[in-house]
């Protein structure tokens, strides 16, 4: 694949009511591939204060790490049938959190990388939603 792409990531959060949020970014970024491990850079605008932040994703085998730098700052892991901690740091403060991963699916292909993680998050001890992240990277036209 080459190094410009273009990267689709869309959440869905389905709370325990059954409510569900969805997300989408798409952005232009750089996409690496090296010793095993596919990294992703990317940058979005915070909608709230049109802040940049800065976005890095690391994936090797069954472990996902997506780095957020900026108006938002946080460090996800997400590993296949493990929980990791996470200080969620906002605008508003401090957010202790936890995810809880069920699996992490990753297609490579010759021209496109597609990774699936199913997670829970807890917050207090407390399951807060079960999500979904679906990334899709694909080189630009």
């Amino acid at each position: 694949m080459t190094k410009d792409v273009r990267i689709t990531v869309k959440g869905v959060q389905r709370d325990d009511a059954g409510e569900a949020g969805i997300t989408e970014t798409t952005a232009f970024g750089e996409y690496y591939f090296r010793n095993g491990s596919h990294y992703i850079f990317y940058e979005e605008t915070a909608a709230d204060s049109g802040e940049p932040i800065k976005n890095s994703l690391k994936l090797k085998g069954g472990l996902l790490e997506l780095n957020r730098r900026g108006a938002v700052n946080s460090r996800m892991v997400f590993e296949t049938g493990k929980s990791h901690v996470l200080d969620y740091a906002t605008p508003f403060g401090l957010l202790r959190m936890e995810t809880v991963t069920a699996r992490i699916l990753c297609r490579a292909e010759e021209d496109r990388l597609r990774i699936r993680a199913e997670y829970e998050l807890w917050a207090d001890g407390m399951r807060v939603s079960s999500c979904r992240l679906n990334i899709k990277v694909e080189p630009l036209q």
